[in-house]
């Protein structure tokens, strides 16, 4: 049989972890830092992306107007900015 010796470890190959006083104020310390600081989630409230589709844009405001959602001037003038087109309403002279 053999048995390997292996001679005994004077020293640790890792730092001994600090005590706990110590460790909060490293924490504390860090914070001051910008790089550590912890910010909110980004909300998702950008807009959606404008349809590209004009027809089923129409299409859907015309369910919206259906619904009783939109009156008949606000369709009117969301349809004139759909299709590009000015009414003489909507000019301010």
């Amino acid at each position: 049989m053999l048995f390997l010796l292996r001679p005994r470890q004077t020293w640790m190959p890792f730092r001994r972890p600090r005590p706990l006083t110590q460790q909060d104020a490293y924490y504390w310390r860090l914070r001051d830092y910008d790089a550590t600081r912890r910010v909110p989630p980004a909300t998702a409230s950008a807009p959606p992306p404008p349809m590209t589709d004009p027809v089923a844009h129409l299409k859907g405001l015309a369910e919206l107007r259906e619904l009783g959602v939109l009156s008949d001037e606000e369709f009117a003038t969301a349809k004139a900015k759909v299709l590009g087109t000015e009414t003489s309403e909507d000019v301010v002279t």
